[in-house]
């Protein structure tokens, strides 16, 4: 196999991975909470001067960090937080997860919880509890304050900020977990919850179909340089054959 080749099947290596996140923001466009993946791709040079060969190779990938559009369902247990920030839930693992979807439910313990039945967490960390005899009157301020309908507090919705936010790492269902060595997420000092509302995917359907046409049309191009460049051998030793 010539240089030709392996930096056409390194492209169309990379092309494989552009086009399965594609595909995922695709799928996910209606998922609430969910922020698009993108991977990221960068020339590695192997050699110098003239003799220089680029290769290309995914390095990761990152998450867009633009607000999906807020939908109203006029459902008390609803919540989106709008412009910065993210909601903290407590994983199976004990361990805690950070989510923009807050489609929330109350078990009979009285904890707001996702549907998958992770407690969402207040400030100091604990879950937020509802006593039994609010049910579904609950007030949630803009300020994440939970409150009965007559202002007494109950407790008070965890909204942090998260360095390196676009490189969290996926779980599934709009759930996110810090990368490696990220810094303590925390608490947004002027939070904006809207209580009725759930954030919407950030995913443009469009744009990500364009894309997936772009990449496959991409893909396309590279295994046929890969034909081509093993036509051109084929013809080389056939004729040295000749020889």
């Amino acid at each position: 196999m010539s240089n030709i080749s392996y930096v056409a099947l390194s492209q169309a290596t990379a092309l494989t991975r552009s086009m399965d996140t594609t595909a995922h923001n695709l799928a996910n466009a209606t998922t609430s909470g969910y922020k698009a993946i993108h991977p990221v791709l960068e020339s590695i040079p192997d050699g110098s001067g003239d003799n220089a060969i680029n290769y290309v190779r995914e390095s990761g990938t990152y998450l867009e960090l633009a607000d999906g559009p807020l939908m109203q369902t006029g459902n008390p247990m609803d919540i989106a937080v709008a412009g910065d920030g993210w909601l903290s839930f407590q994983l199976p693992g004990g361990e805690t997860g950070y989510s923009r979807h807050g489609r929330l439910v109350v078990d009979v313990d009285g904890q707001l919880k996702t549907a998958g039945g992770m407690p969402l967490l207040g400030v100091g960390g604990g879950p937020v509890v509802l006593p039994d005899d609010v049910g579904d009157e609950v007030v949630i301020t803009t300020s994440g304050t939970v409150t009965n309908p007559q202002g007494a507090v109950l407790g008070a919705v965890s909204v942090v900020a998260i360095n390196e936010a676009a490189q969290m790492l996926p779980m599934g269902a709009g759930m996110y977990q810090l990368p490696p060595n990220a810094g303590q997420p925390q608490q947004m000092e002027n939070p904006q919850v809207k209580q009725g509302f759930i954030e919407g995917s950030n995913v443009n359907a469009v744009l990500e179909m364009t894309r997936l046409i772009d990449i496959q049309r991409a893909y396309e191009n590279s295994v046929k340089l890969m034909g081509s460049d093993d036509d051109l051998t084929r013809r080389a030793i056939q004729k040295l054959g000749r020889v």
